[in-house]
């Protein structure tokens, strides 16, 4: 059952619908707190393993987790029926009313009547789900197409560094570790607990500071920090873990891989979980989220299958091979990773070269505030000027717009 109940929970195991919402300037933010809450997930599950740990009754200690893991999913049914749906996902099924709802009720401006910056993200929205909406949604244009070919080996690839850190194998075999460095059973479960604690801390700093610093900067000091980590965490285990004797020296051990869970949750885990789902267009996102998971599912697949053997034969040599990797994998991103922070999901394309694929800049899009209409300007401020007269005054724009008015007048 736990098989079954693992297959259909990776139908939702991502959760990109909060790249559609959020303004360009700050997604990484609310796309972010995913990190957050996957972390905060795993700290509950620690949490709980801990406490019920305690439990007289042997049945309690297994079913009392497994029960209050029931609570979860009948949350998730609650708030999905307030969830507004994403934007750009209505605009590809044609119900262009309701996505404009949502866009003008989410990214309103206090102070501004004529609503600039919504009216113009969703008329960008609109144009180029026109043209998303002709492209064809398949498996083989991500690996054909040369511009999103780059964007699904640069997903996968990164999903692969990211777990080639080793951090599912400290998780799901951090209480074998901290047993290795000489802790009881009870110190295993609570140096578990803080370990997953500080993820949850740290996932929240890297969402705050990602608009800020950019994507780029945070993914490369996760990957280098977190072979750093491993190197120091290698060497500790090969001088004291053996003999068990100089207890600074195993305490530094617990430290490195705290350390190890700051620098991965504010660069790979909260960057990652913006980068796979801001990268892709429209009618591929979906696909290309898929696949960033596939490949985070089944390189853990690998490493915690050969854990127990590794740990068995090599033992401190098995973090090695996440050394190497991040090595290599930092140098690699370096050269090939771009930069997304602050471009408009509408404008991605640009980044790999297919700027014909953009229909229109947000650069262009302004609002004649005599007039009160969205005026689209040529291509880069080049060309004839238009009225997006589609993408008119709404009703409530029209009213509040009279009563701002009135305010001035009065004034």
């Amino acid at each position: 059952m736990f098989i079954v109940a693992r297959f259909i929970a990776g139908w939702g195991s991502w959760g990109f619908l909060a790249v559609s919402k959020p303004p360009p300037g700050i997604r990484g933010f609310f796309v972010g707190m995913n990190g957050v809450n996957i972390a905060l997930g795993y700290a509950l599950a620690s949490y709980m393993g801990m406490a019920f740990f305690f439990a007289e009754n042997d049945t309690a200690k297994w079913r009392g987790p497994l029960g209050l893991a029931l609570l979860w999913p009948f949350m998730m049914i609650a708030v999905v029926f307030y969830v507004p749906e994403s934007p750009r996902y209505l605009l590809m099924k044609g119900k262009i009313e309701e996505a404009r709802e949502i866009v003008y009720r989410l990214h309103k401006v206090k102070g501004d009547p004529d609503q600039e910056f919504a009216r113009s993200e969703f008329y960008q929205m609109q144009k180029q789900t026109e043209l998303d909406r002709t492209l064809e949604p398949g498996w083989w244009a991500m690996f054909t197409k040369k511009g999103y070919r780059r964007r699904t080996a640069l997903a996968m690839g990164f999903a692969f560094i990211g777990q080639s850190t080793g951090v599912l194998v400290i998780n799901n075999y951090g209480p074998t570790l901290y047993k290795t460095l000489g802790y009881d059973t009870k110190q295993q479960l609570e140096f578990q607990c803080g370990w997953i604690t500080v993820g949850v801390v740290f996932n929240a700093v890297g969402a705050m500071v990602m608009d800020k610093v950019g994507r780029k900067p945070l993914m490369l000091f996760g990957v280098a920090g977190c072979g750093v980590c491993l190197i120091i965490e290698a060497a500790l285990v090969a001088s004291f873990a053996e003999a068990g004797t100089n207890k600074p020296g195993l305490a530094a051990g617990v430290a490195m891989f705290y350390l190890f869970l700051a620098v991965y949750s504010m660069g790979v885990d909260v960057a990652g979980v913006v980068f796979y789902s801001e990268l892709f267009p429209n009618h591929i996102r979906a696909k290309g989220v898929c696949l960033s998971m596939a490949t985070v599912a089944l390189t853990d697949l690998v490493y915690l299958q050969a854990t127990t053997t590794a740990f068995a034969n090599i033992g401190w040599k098995f973090y090695l091979i996440f050394i190497i990797i991040c090595a290599g994998g930092t140098v690699l991103m370096f050269f090939v990773l771009p930069e997304t922070k602050g471009v408009p999901l509408e404008e991605m394309a640009k980044i790999f070269g297919d700027i014909d694929d953009v229909v229109v800049f947000s650069s262009d899009l302004h609002v004649d505030h005599n007039t009160h209409q969205l005026v689209v300007a040529g291509r880069h401020g080049k060309g004839l000027e238009h009225v997006a007269t589609h993408q008119g005054l709404t009703p409530s724009l029209e009213k509040e717009i009279a009563e701002h008015k009135e305010r001035e007048t009065d004034a």
